[in-house]
């Protein structure tokens, strides 16, 4: 079975790592100016987070979800949010409005 995400649009995004297995490391997408956005499932939810320069433990934005349902409207989301913040510098103010 073809996962919804494979269908998502990551724009200037590489997909580095995909695998449809519920587990910590699903899918990792690389983007310009060193921002990626990762998704995993954790215990009872999914969780996108989008990092900036690999700091792992302050990501940029959060966005979880429990139902496998919401994950393509959410993955479109956030890959609209970091297409954004990847073409400019404006990382600190992003981070702010988040």
């Amino acid at each position: 079975m073809v996962q919804a995400w494979r269908k998502v649009n990551f724009g200037t995004g590489t997909v580095t790592f995909l695998d449809d297995t519920q587990k910590e490391d699903m899918l990792q997408v690389e983007y310009p100016n060193g921002f990626l956005l990762d998704m995993g499932w954790y215990q009872d939810r999914y969780i996108i987070s989008i990092i900036h320069n690999f700091d792992w433990t302050h990501p940029v934005k959060r966005y979880e979800a429990a139902d496998r349902d919401q994950l393509p409207a959410l993955l479109t989301e956030a890959a609209h949010s970091v297409e954004r913040a990847s073409q400019n510098d404006k990382v600190e103010k992003w981070r702010k409005e988040s």
